[in-house]
């Protein structure tokens, strides 16, 4: 297998995440953003979108983070997992990156407080809604053991605390999970990163 795409990328973080759970062995071959490589023959003929993750097997494609973990893993994403993988793609990932560019990737003058101050709602309110979701005390966010539902939103949470220390305090069930989950190795290899390439401020 050949996965293509940065490792500065949280979407790629996540599928590296998941291959060192898997044990799954591959080639990286680093592309997009500052290394370039979007526009070489030898990708653009892989995909019809021009952004990664994208992993090669064989004659396989696919794109798309979180297809890209149900084919890593097809017989262990049951519907609540994939439910909760939705919930990352949909609901909470796209507060994060708001939150994450306003923060890093737009230049100080540049940046909207209102703008931050909604995207960080928007995380509160997944957060909240992670941690009802616990409240049966599972010790994972799809169930009681770890899932690709916690690579697909747990590899987002290594920049919020940086970002942010405090963001848990109110949300102590989600503490617990996200200590749990960033000892892993996987996690603490390819999501608990420098970001700094990334930085415009």
């Amino acid at each position: 297998m050949i996965l293509w795409g940065r490792p500065s990328s949280v979407n790629v973080q996540k599928v590296l995440w998941a291959l060192e759970e898997l044990g799954l062995p591959y080639e990286h071959r680093i592309v997009a953003g500052k290394y370039g490589g979007l526009d070489a023959p030898e990708f653009k003929a892989l995909t019809p979108a021009p952004r990664v993750p994208v992993l090669q097997n064989g004659s396989e494609v696919i794109w798309e983070s979180n297809a890209i973990l149900r084919y890593l893993a097809p017989k262990i994403v049951p519907t609540q997992v994939d439910i909760w993988m939705e919930f990352s793609s949909t609901t909470f990932q796209p507060s994060f990156i708001g939150m994450f560019w306003q923060r890093v990737r737009i230049v100080a003058e540049e940046q909207d407080g209102a703008v931050l101050a909604t995207h960080l709602k928007g995380l509160k309110s997944g957060l909240t809604i992670i941690e009802s979701g616990m409240a049966d005390g599972r010790s994972y966010i799809a169930g009681s053991e770890f899932s690709m539902a916690d690579v697909a939103i747990g590899s987002l949470f290594y920049r919020i605390m940086d970002l942010y220390p405090d963001f848990l305090v109110q949300y102590p069930r989600v503490m617990t999970w996200h200590k749990n989950i960033s000892i892993r190795t996987g996690y603490s290899r390819w999501v608990a990163t420098p970001y700094d390439d990334l930085r415009v401020t």
